[in-house]
């Protein structure tokens, strides 16, 4: 073997052999805590510990009344709480029918019955009372300055004016 490596290694013997001496001289010179003072469930541990000046023993802290009644297996949610009935948002409003998509263009009256002329985009549409336009919207009536139709999905009136009577 190296000569270096044997000096280095009896050194750290040397060191290691000091450093345990010290330990145990320390530890001799240390006053021994009474046996009450050892053992926690004792009655007077607590009593007993401020006596000790030089030993550093830790005291539970004392728990409160609930956290000992506690019962530790209690199933638990982890979802959040639902939001406060203030906060929640108000129910959709109703469905509502789309605005009309005829245009009036004039009428014509024969005898009794008055046939209105209306324009859906580019088609122009003849209609009476009680004709049913692109499935959905019913002419319920002629009047002098109105239509009135049903959209027959939600069943809901609207009106479309054609303006003065003359």
């Amino acid at each position: 073997m190296n000569r270096g490596l044997l000096a280095a290694l009896a050194i750290t013997l040397l060191a290691v052999a000091y450093v345990s001496q010290q330990d145990e001289a320390a530890s001799d010179d240390a006053p021994v805590a009474p046996r009450a003072a050892r053992n926690p469930g004792a009655a007077g541990a607590r009593a007993a510990a401020p006596a000790a000046a030089d030993v550093a023993l830790a005291v539970a802290p004392a728990r409160a009344a609930a956290e000992v009644g506690r019962d530790l297996f209690a199933p638990h949610s982890f979802q959040p709480p639902p939001p406060p009935a203030s906060t929640r948002p108000a129910p959709p409003p109703p469905p509502m029918a789309p605005p009309l998509p005829f245009r009036y263009q004039g009428r014509m009256t024969e005898g009794s019955a008055t046939v209105v002329f209306l324009t859906h985009g580019e088609r122009v549409l003849v209609a009476r009372q009680g004709d049913l336009l692109n499935n959905q919207y019913r002419v319920e009536s002629v009047g002098p300055t109105a239509i009135t139709f049903l959209f027959e999905p939600l069943k809901q009136r609207q009106t479309l004016s054609t303006g003065n009577a003359k």
